[in-house]
């Protein structure tokens, strides 16, 4: 089975002279979890719409689960779930009702399916409360149900959190989380909220004016964007000496001027300052340094860092 789930090359899509999607070329591996990331109108929704044939290219290629074909084929597109704008649900039915319609559609002949999914979304216990009396939450969850609803190998989200409480925002990343590492599932999920993806994704796609700015892995993400400590001394070698005997495992890192950076340290400014006295070493700076995953976004897309 291929590990390459979906491969896009030179994605193009334009609205007469403008380009929503311009020359774009990714790879998605199994069982790995996207963040895509991108403001308003940076063509975020409309590489989903691409993707998951809700949307026609006009030029390049799309690939799925290895195919060797350059346009989606009909049985691998039934191997993506997904959630874009706003659910598909029937306002006047309950959440069992649209999931019973909705795996009729997809072919599923199991329905047990339908509850173990509204379970697993939170909505099981909404019984005969019509859809058009749900919050804007609970439609979410329902739409991410009906994404699940064939077991799909790809799951795509756009903006999935949309409305849900801290509580069923921190529900859904647990969810997206077990469905790539116990499913082995592909995830593409959006979303304005940069540091819930940072605590979800493995992986992020940067977009902007429809182009494909920078891909990098989560580890990549925590090396640009890490929180430290700096502090100095006018004794540098004293101390890198009292930190060293404090803190054997604290990695400092000095820097021009003296200045010593402390990156597991960020949040122990107190306990840095009361050590550093205490070995009779008086800071002449100690502050909390690193960029934002705010400002990092910005340096990429162009905009004024924070």
């Amino acid at each position: 089975m291929s590990e390459t789930v979906l491969r896009t090359r030179d994605l193009t899509k334009r609205y007469g002279e403008h380009a929503a999607v311009q020359a774009m070329s990714i790879r998605l591996e199994r069982g790995r979890i996207y963040g895509l990331i991108g403001r308003n109108g940076a063509g975020k929704t409309t590489l989903m719409r691409l993707i998951s044939g809700l949307s026609v290219p006009s030029s390049g290629s799309i690939e799925l689960f290895g195919s060797g074909t350059e346009q989606p084929r009909t049985e691998d597109l039934a191997r993506i779930g997904t959630l874009i704008e706003s659910p598909s649900l029937h306002g006047g039915m309950t959440a069992r009702q649209n999931m019973h319609l909705h795996r009729l559609l997809r072919g599923v002949p199991d329905p047990g399916v339908e509850e173990r999914l509204l379970e697993l979304v939170g909505l099981a216990g909404t019984a005969r409360k019509k859809v058009r009396d749900f919050s804007l939450g609970m439609r979410q969850r329902l739409g991410i149900a009906l994404a699940l609803i064939a077991d799909p190998e790809l799951l795509i989200l756009d903006e999935p959190v949309n409305g849900l409480d801290p509580q069923g925002v921190v529900e859904v990343r647990r969810l997206v989380r077990s469905l790539a590492e116990e499913r082995g599932m592909t995830v593409l999920i959006s979303s304005h909220n940069l540091p819930e993806l940072f605590q979800t994704a493995t992986d992020y796609l940067i977009v902007e004016s429809g182009e494909l700015r920078l891909t990098l892995t989560l580890d990549e993400l925590e090396a640009q964007t890490q929180q430290y400590l700096e502090v100095a001394a006018s004794d540098t070698a004293a101390l890198l000496t009292a930190i060293e005997e404090t803190w054997p495992e604290a990695e400092p890192r000095v820097m021009p001027g003296g200045r010593v950076r402390l990156p597991h340290h960020a949040e122990k400014a107190e306990e840095v300052l009361r050590a550093l006295v205490a070995a009779d070493v008086w800071p002449t700076r100690l502050a909390r340094e690193g960029e934002s995953l705010e400002s990092f976004f910005l340096s990429v897309v162009g905009g004024e860092r924070s």
